[in-house]
C-alpha cells in the first residue's frame, strides 16, 4: 500500500496491491499478469477522520484513465488500479489525524494505518520583498520556510529557466529549464520551532556552486545565444513516516550493512507507507545584476554564451 495525503490535491489516490508467490514459477512473468497484482473489486478502501470517526469510501479506478499511467517496469502497466476520493468529498483539515482502513473480506482483520495531515508551508527566505537572488562567488546562500513540526523531511529544488536561440539565430528563442536538486530527504533536526533552514550551518552552500552546476549541465556553444530568465524555488515536505522509511533504507545499504532488503511499513499488517505531504513554491525570482555578470563572463560559465 502507498498513499500520501495532501491538502493541495484535488483528489486523493491510494495504491493497494497484493504479494504473489507461486512455487517454481517465474516471478518476472507473474508480475505481468494484472490479476496477480490487484485485489478484486470486493476490497474496500476507506479513510476515517479520527476526531469524529467519519468514514469515506474510496472508488476503484484505473489510473491510466485518470491521467496517471503506470511507469515502465517489471509490473503490468494496464490496468493501473488505484483507489480515489475527491478532495471536496473528504475536505481534509490541517493537523488532523486520518486513518486508512483496508477491508479485504474473507473474514480477515482490516489493515489500518494513521498519519497527520500536514498544513501548508510558508517561504521566509527569500522573502516576498526580495527582488532577486545573489549567487556571489564569495557568498553563502540559504533558504528558510515555516512548516508545522509534523513535517519532518524535505526536498529543495531550484527550477532554472533560460532561453536559447535557434542555431545561427539571435532573434528566435525557445524556453528551457534545468532542475537543480539542492536537497533530497533533508531531515529537520529542530521540531520545537516552525522555522526550517537549508542548508545547515555546518555544510554551507556557496554561490559558486550555482555556476558549477550550470557548467556541468550545459554544453558550451558558439552558434547560439542563451539568456537567463529566472528561478523557481520549490520545497516539498512529508511526514515522519517517510523519515522512518528513509532511515531504515540508509541503515540497510552501504558497505557496512548486511545488504538485506530494507523494509519499512506503518501498516498494521503488510507493507507500505501512509503519510502526508505538502509543497510550497516561490516563482519567477530573478538574479541580481552582479550574478548575471558572473554568468556571462565567469570562469565556469563564460563558454555557455549567456548574453
Amino acid at each position: 500500500m502507498y498513499g500520501l495525503l495532501s491538502l493541495q490535491d484535488t483528489a486523493h489516490y491510494i495504491r493497494v496491491e497484493k504479494a504473489f508467490l507461486e512455487p517454481g514459477g517465474d516471478a518476472t512473468k507473474i508480475a505481468q499478469i494484472a490479476d496477480s497484482l490487484y485485489y478484486d473489486a470486493k476490497i474496500q478502501v476507506q479513510l476515517q477522520r479520527i476526531s469524529n470517526n467519519q468514514l469515506f469510501t474510496l472508488q476503484r479506478v484505473d489510473g491510466a484513465t485518470e491521467g496517471y499511467p503506470r511507469g515502465d517496469g517489471p509490473f503490468a502497466k494496464t490496468p493501473n488500479i488505484l483507489y480515489k476520493i475527491r478532495a471536496l468529498e473528504v475536505r481534509l483539515k490541517a493537523n488532523e489525524k486520518m486513518r486508512l482502513i483496508i477491508n479485504r473480506g474473507e473474514e480477515k482483520a482490516p489493515v489500518t494505518a494513521e498519519t497527520i495531515v500536514l498544513g501548508e508551508m510558508t517561504i521566509r527566505d527569500p522573502s516576498p520583498n526580495t527582488a532577486s537572488l545573489n549567487f556571489g562567488y564569495d557568498r553563502t546562500v540559504s533558504f528558510s520556510w515555516d512548516a508545522v513540526p509534523a513535517a519532518r523531511i524535505f526536498d529543495v529544488r531550484l527550477i532554472l529557466h533560460y532561453s536559447e536561440s535557434l542555431p545561427g539565430s539571435t532573434t528566435t528563442f525557445e524556453s528551457k529549464t534545468l532542475t537543480w536538486v539542492l536537497a533530497e530527504n533533508f531531515i529537520r533536526k529542530d521540531t520545537t520551532s516552525t522555522r526550517v533552514t537549508f542548508p545547515p550551518r555546518e555544510t554551507p552552500l556557496r554561490g559558486e556552486e550555482f555556476y558549477k552546476f550550470l557548467q556541468a549541465n550545459l554544453q558550451p556553444v558558439s552558434d547560439r545565444v542563451r539568456r537567463f530568465d529566472n528561478i523557481d524555488l520549490v520545497i516539498t515536505g512529508a511526514g515522519k513516516e517517510v523519515v522512518e522509511q528513509q532511515r531504515i533504507t540508509e541503515a540497510n545499504t552501504g558497505i557496512t550493512s548486511s545488504q538485506a532488503v530494507p523494509v519499512y511499513t506503518n501498516l498494521s499488517e503488510g507493507r507500505g507507507v501512509f503519510s502526508s505531504k505538502t509543497t510550497v513554491s516561490r516563482l519567477g525570482i530573478p538574479l541580481v545584476g552582479p550574478s548575471l555578470d558572473s554568468l556571462r563572463g565567469g570562469i565556469y560559465t563564460r563558454d555557455l554564451n549567456f548574453r
